[in-house]
Parts: C-alpha cells; structure tokens; sequence
C-alpha cells in the first residue's frame, strides 16, 4: 500500500453548491458532507481522500478542504485527467490541489497537538428489534441510563467516548477540550437509492475536539490516522489533524 498523504484543495464554493443543486445532492436542513463525498468520488475515484474535513476559518480566508489518501499528487492528477468531468474539477479546485506524504509512523512516547471534528455518539437497538439501530448523542445516552443519578459532565463523557476511540488507535489521551459544539443532520442515500436527512430529530452532535495525545502504538496510530475517528467519516467528520506541541 502506498503511504499515507495529506492533500488539500481550495474549491469554488459557489460553483460547489451549484453543481450540488443541479444534481439534487443538497436537502434542507442536512450537513454538505455528502455533497463534497461525492464530488471527491466523482474526482478521483478509488483515490478519493477519506477520512477529509472542509476547514472553515470563520470568514477570515476561503474555507478549503483537507482529507488523508494512499495516493500521489501525480496519481491523483492523472485520474481527474482521465476520467474527471470538467463542471466537478472546476467545482474542486483541482488546480489547486496540494499532496505532501505523512511520516511513515510517529514514534512511541510522541505527544501531538489534535484537532478533530466528529460526531461522538453511539449507536442502539431501536424500538426493541436489534436489527434496527439508531445513532444517539453519547451525552444523552448515559443521561438516560442514569436518571436518577447526578447529570453527567458533557466534557467528561465526550472525554471518555474520545479517549476509548484513541486507544484502539494506538493513542493515549492526554487533554481535551470542546472547541466547538453544534447539532447537524447528515444527508446521504439510503438503501432505495434516495437521498434522505438522517439522525435524531434536530440532527446529532457536530463537536470540534483539540487537546494532546501521546502515541502507544505507531503502527495502529499510523492506521487511525488513515481510517478517521467515530461515524461518518466519508462525510467530513473523524480527520485528526496534528501539530506540534511546545518542548
């Protein structure tokens, strides 16, 4: 397999949504994420970054895209030359795209700055039938198992839900804290094909995280950092992004 890049795009955002609207890929009341989904897949294809996240800097510059592939810059550009309809090269900002290759592993015992957008739920029998799930914010699913108990702290339980991910991912959690705490429907299609706004009514918890971690395993962190952190990650949620932290 080839390593792990990081690529980033700086797309038209109005030709973005436009393209989306022709296409019927935008529902009110839902998240983008399918949108950008879709239009990396129609893009690159099996290259297509996953997990990815559009980074938007509160109006101070254009919001952009980030997202971690096993492909080269050359790769990737050779298959929007192939195959690339040119409305959603245009829409992507293909011209602008950037790769840098990600260090074959961070050493055990390295603590890294994170930032991470994610949905931190959990998923539960519906209605009693175990082959029906529903997604439920973390938060409000060890509320109610606790009713009569002391309300939990949402910091502590979205800690928790984080730190637990992290360690099958050969991370330790140091620090974490909200940097930013929303509710979102995610849009995408069904088993029948059609286009639907899926989670709890009001939509599900959108967080952003930031803290430190401390590396345990390379390899298995190495693999996280491919994979992404909790649900929907082919929609703009789980990227970790790292940075250094002050020696």
């Amino acid at each position: 397999m080839r390593a792990l890049s990081m690529v980033r795009l700086d797309p038209d955002i109005g030709r973005a949504m436009e393209w989306g609207a022709r296409e019927k890929l935008l529902k009110p009341g839902g998240d983008d994420g399918y949108l950008w989904h879709v239009l990396l897949v129609a893009a690159f294809g099996h290259l297509a970054p996953k997990p990815f996240r559009l980074i938007e800097p509160n109006g101070q510059r254009p919001p952009y895209l980030l997202g971690y592939a096993h492909a080269t810059e050359e790769g990737l550009h050779r298959h929007v030359a192939e195959f690339c309809d040119p409305a959603i090269a245009s829409a992507l900002g293909v011209s602008s795209l950037a790769v840098k290759v990600m260090p074959d592993s961070f050493v055990a015992g390295r603590r890294l700055g994170f930032e991470l957008r994610v949905r931190p739920v959990v998923r539960q029998t519906k209605d009693g039938d175990r082959n029906r799930k529903r997604e439920i914010d973390v938060f409000l699913q060890q509320t109610r198992a606790r009713p009569d108990a002391e309300k939990p702290s949402r910091v502590a339980v979205y800690t928790d839900w984080l730190a637990a991910h992290l360690a099958k991912g050969g991370a330790a959690l140091d620090t974490m804290r909200i940097i930013w705490l929303r509710r979102s429907a995610i849009t995408r299609r069904d088993r029948e094909r059609e286009l639907r706004v899926h989670g709890e009514k009001g939509g599900g918890p959108d967080a952003c995280f930031g803290g430190a971690l401390t590396v345990t395993d390379p390899i298995a962190f190495n693999a996280l950092l491919a994979r992404g952190v909790g649900r929907h990650r082919a929609f703009g949620f789980g990227m970790l992004l790292l940075k250094p932290l002050p020696r």
